[in-house]
């Protein structure tokens, strides 16, 4: 056996023995497989291999250390134009092009793969190593407050509109298909439900740098979430081996309606156990008390959670790792020490920045692949994304206007606030493409070139261009339509402030008479640990004056002025997102205060115009 099919053979067995979960392999292609690993270990040798593989961590690493000075620069220059995903994207296709075989890393690595099998490779990769951690961030970063305020919004949003977004999508794929060729009603549906998830990782990076209008980033934020469960758990249905052929409309409709909701509900039960079990394993095996256990564990777990709901549960490992995070982030702040929730919320979301650069990486060098076929349905499909993003956001914005103008005065001040039709712009504009197309793509099963061979690479070659053309058109153009359309930034909208009403009631109910006793230990650490020390002293100092000093002998007049939490409060409200990505864990309070809940809102039913 030749070197370069020793090393294929090495790394493809290795990768579907990691994905075993993913790929749901028997035991005794297991065997086969790892047999065939030790074969090519004994004739190969680990040192050969290592050498083999170094010369792709080298270019792939390079490539990123380039992106992140390019970003530097281009953020301390404040160009916004071109957003950081644009660049490693840039990165990544020149790479591609200096690469000698077309565009392939993993081709230059190992001598000769085929296109087939370097895609599993891939998405192997991307679901075990980059996807569970990206998905578990965005859920422990995400703002629970506005988003239970705003959740009836952003399941309209989110569900229906994916929805609608699929039909239209499909509806156009299947009548353009003496252009491209894919004639597929199960294939053109299949695709259009992942080409739906939508991914605005550039758009929501501006917002969080420019503060934008708090109903406006929790709406894209909460939206593209709750969006990427519902478009995984319709494609897993449609992409599924089971025949649609020989049914009627009503009977596919009824099998794919109740297999979703079965997926769905199950995948969202089952990352709020695993959440409850990840909290109670914290609190009891007392690992709040030591920050780096602590970050490290939960870190661990994101990649458990996923494996374990895709492995032994059979259910949708993103939307389990999702639930589980957004549930256990609710009780971190309570149960950990302020050094663990602030480093907790550090370390994943440096995680999963440097995961979405490896993936940008990615479709910037698999770029180069594209052919023909791909870029003519590519273009098409661009074209049908905004046609059906815009189906989807305009008359379900007009919707939850009028819903919101029925109910009047039943409503909350922040549960009134309305859409203009600048927000509803800005809301079609989001629809980006990212790295979760991409995974869904290259999980298509082989049942999609039984009727046109070739029909996967196609998919896949525009796939990536569609990702390319948003972020780099889209992504990039936010911050100058933002001031071209006057929305407040830099923190001079109003703050949504939570009036409690009955759902938040019941959930707050819920939360400190039932979990709180369970999963929160009697004494809170949030007062232990060097942190809050210094704060505290920062804070005698600032009251004191500039001839106090501080623990040490450091005279206060040599340090930066820090604002005062009061000036803080009122410029950004009592939700401030601090430097780690999250909601501040020591200045945000979930728990609500008594003060919150007879607060009444001197505007009653003020909208924004």
């Amino acid at each position: 056996m030749s070197p370069p099919r020793l090393r294929l053979a090495l790394v493809v067995g290795l990768v579907l023995q990691l994905g075993a979960g993913i790929a749901n392999v028997s035991e005794e292609s297991d065997t086969e497989k790892f047999r065939t690993i030790q074969d090519a270990v004994k004739e190969e040798g680990t040192e050969g291999i290592v050498h083999e593989w170094s010369g792709m961590m080298v270019c792939c690493s390079a490539s990123v250390m380039l992106a992140l000075l390019v970003g530097n620069f281009l953020h301390v220059c404040e160009v916004s134009i071109i957003s950081e995903s644009s660049v490693i994207i840039l990165v990544g296709f020149l790479l591609g092009l200096a690469l000698p075989t077309d565009g392939s890393v993993l081709c230059w690595a190992m001598g000769s793969v085929d296109v087939e099998t370097e895609g599993l490779v891939m998405a192997t990769f991307l679901n075990l190593f980059l996807l569970p951690v990206i998905i578990f961030e965005a859920g422990w970063s995400m703002m629970h407050r506005d988003f239970i305020n705003q959740l009836l919004t952003i399941l309209t949003f989110a569900v229906l509109g994916t929805l609608i977004s699929m039909v239209v999508v499909g509806s156009l794929i299947l009548s353009t298909c003496h252009i491209h060729g894919i004639c597929s009603a199960r294939t053109a549906f299949t695709y259009a439900a992942l080409i739906s998830a939508v991914d605005p990782v550039a758009t929501l990076a501006t917002y969080a740098h420019l503060q934008v209008d708090p109903l406006l980033n929790i709406i894209v934020f909460g939206e593209s979430v709750v969006n990427d469960a519902v478009a995984i758990v319709l494609f897993r249905v449609l992409n599924s081996s089971e025949s649609f052929e020989d049914l009627s409309v009503g009977q596919v409709s009824g099998r794919i309606g109740s297999q979703t909701a079965l997926l769905l509900f199950g995948s969202v039960g089952l990352g709020i156990a695993l959440g409850f079990v990840l909290m109670l394993t914290t609190r009891f095996c007392r690992l709040a008390d030591q920050t780096s256990p602590c970050v490290l564990f939960v870190f661990v777990s994101s990649f458990f959670i996923y494996c374990f709901a895709e492995r032994v549960c059979s259910m949708s490992g993103i939307i389990t790792v999702l639930f589980a995070s957004m549930f256990a982030s609710a009780f971190a702040r309570e149960q950990f020490s302020a050094e663990a929730t602030m480093f907790c919320a550090f370390a994943l979301k440096q995680a999963a920045t440097l995961a979405d650069m490896v993936v940008f990486l990615f479709v910037g060098i698999t770029a180069v692949y594209c052919d023909r076929r791909g870029l003519v349905f590519g273009s098409l499909v661009i074209a049908f994304c905004l046609l059906g993003r815009a189906a989807a956001v305009l008359p379900l914005a007009l919707l939850t206007n009028g819903c919101k103008s029925v109910a009047g005065h039943s409503l909350s001040w922040e549960k009134s606030l309305r859409l203009n039709w600048k927000k509803i712009f800005m809301m079609w504009h989001a629809g980006l493409r990212g790295g979760i197309a991409l995974v869904l793509t290259l999980e298509l099963e082989p049942w999609v070139d039984e009727g046109s061979p070739g029909t996967r690479d196609t998919l896949r070659n525009a796939t990536i261009l569609i990702i390319v053309f948003f972020l780099l058109f889209f992504g990039g153009t936010t911050k100058v339509l933002l001031k071209c359309l006057g929305i407040p930034m830099e923190g001079k909208a109003k703050p949504m402030h939570i009036h409690h009403d009955t759902v938040w009631r019941c959930l707050h109910h819920i939360k400190y008479r039932v979990l709180s006793k369970a999963l929160v230990p009697d004494s809170g650490k949030m007062n232990e640990g060097a942190l809050p020390q210094l704060m505290a002293d920062f804070a005698a100092v600032e009251r004191k004056g500039s001839s106090a000093s501080l623990p040490g002998g450091i005279r206060s007049s040599r340090l930066p002025v820090i604002p005062s939490q009061r000036s803080v409060d009122a410029r950004r409200g009592d939700e401030m997102v601090s430097l780690f990505g999250m909601v501040d864990p020591l200045n945000a309070n979930d728990s609500g205060s008594e003060a919150d809940t007879n607060e009444t809102e001197e505007s009653g039913t003020e909208t924004d115009e």
